[in-house]
């Protein structure tokens, strides 16, 4: 921890204005109490009080070798009163022997010099307390302000980590459909079989690659969610119908990597997965007020009963979206007996979110 009085050149100087004042103050008391001429009173509190302004400096060294989180309070008392007696009686005495050399030929002003040990005693003793009290309040806000900096770090590094699970979540039925569509495809369509594994290789990099970044653009997400819908039509052929309606100033908004493609994976499982006859999803994406406006809807029979599994992708992307724009994000949903619709806002401004 950094010395308090060298964190920054205002400290400092306001350290320099209290003992500035604190030698007039002795001044003027020196001269009150021991009616002694003003050229004494002067010189002796600028010297006594020169010394303590670089014992008050050493001091916080001793708290700090000593530590402040000690729980027991009487050894931390001791600890205190002997440093205290310690550097008290160098200032005194050290100040003391120094003015009785320099005015040796003023007897009187040396008898006072002795006389006033006791009252410096007391100054000295008071101004340690007032240093020790001041050094261990910085400390400890110091340490409050670091508390919740790690504090914050670690919240964001566990709210990052929570945002990659959610991101990285691609559903192991997909992949192991693919391959499966993959190996039906060798023995009957090799060509379509490699078109199909260069599609897979190239979404499956993309999904590794972009969970790096937080955001990225439209046009990109769209372009590796053709990638999934080519691979995801080799299993459904022309059942699953799919359109994109795009204007042409939301493709270069952003917004976070990998965040449609679970809500078009959601709309096969809720469509397809519930139904035998075809099956429409269309994506419509626009934007207002510097706002990107996403809608997603699929239709499908309410009545039918859903495969186990379906709708975690949703919640997944509701949680991201909560995660990284607060509440400046909007996510809602709603469904007729045949229409299941997704609407997302994602903020664009600077501070929503990360960048």
């Amino acid at each position: 921890m950094q010395h308090p009085l060298f964190s920054s050149k205002t400290i400092f100087g306001l350290y320099i204005l209290a003992w500035v004042m604190l030698i007039g103050i002795q001044t003027l008391a020196f001269f009150q109490l021991f009616t002694v001429s003003w050229t004494y009173a002067l010189v002796d509190s600028l010297l006594f009080g020169s010394l303590y302004f670089l014992i008050g400096i050493g001091v916080w060294y001793f708290i700090r070798y000593n530590g402040f989180e000690k729980n027991q309070i009487v050894p931390l008392l001791l600890e205190h009163l002997a440093s205290a007696f310690i550097l008290v009686s160098i200032w005194v005495y050290g100040g003391t022997y120094v003015l009785s050399f320099i005015f040796s030929s003023a007897t009187d002003y040396v008898e006072l010099l002795w006389e006033a040990i006791g009252w410096r005693y007391g100054n000295g003793f008071l101004f340690y307390t007032i240093l020790i009290i001041v050094y261990y309040l910085y400390a400890n806000y110091i340490q409050q302000q670091e508390r919740k900096e790690k504090e914050i770090e670690l919240l964001s590094a566990l709210q990052n980590t929570e945002i990659d699970l959610l991101r990285s979540k691609l559903n192991p039925h997909f992949l192991f459909n693919s391959l499966n569509s993959l190996n039906a495809l060798i023995q009957t369509e090799p060509e379509n079989a490699s078109k199909m594994l260069v599609q897979l290789s190239d979404f499956l990099r993309f999904s590794i690659e972009k969970d790096k970044q937080d955001k990225i653009y439209l046009k990109e997400e769209l372009e590796n969610l053709e990638r999934y819908l080519a691979i995801e039509h080799v299993r459904f052929g022309n059942r699953l119908k799919f359109t994109i309606n795009i204007e042409k100033d939301a493709l270069n908004l952003k917004i976070p990597a990998m965040l449609i493609q679970p809500l078009i994976e959601n709309a096969i499982k809720y469509g397809l997965g519930s139904r035998l006859d075809d099956v429409e999803v269309i994506i419509f994406g626009k934007e207002r007020n510097t706002d990107l406006i996403i809608e997603i809807e699929n239709t499908y029979d309410k009545t039918v009963s859903v495969r186990k599994g379906s709708g975690h992708g949703i919640e997944n992307v509701h949680k991201r979206l909560e995660m990284i724009y607060k509440n400046t994000a909007d996510f809602r949903i709603e469904k007729t007996n045949t229409l299941f619709k997704v609407r997302i806002l994602i903020p664009q401004a600077e501070g929503h979110g990360k960048t």
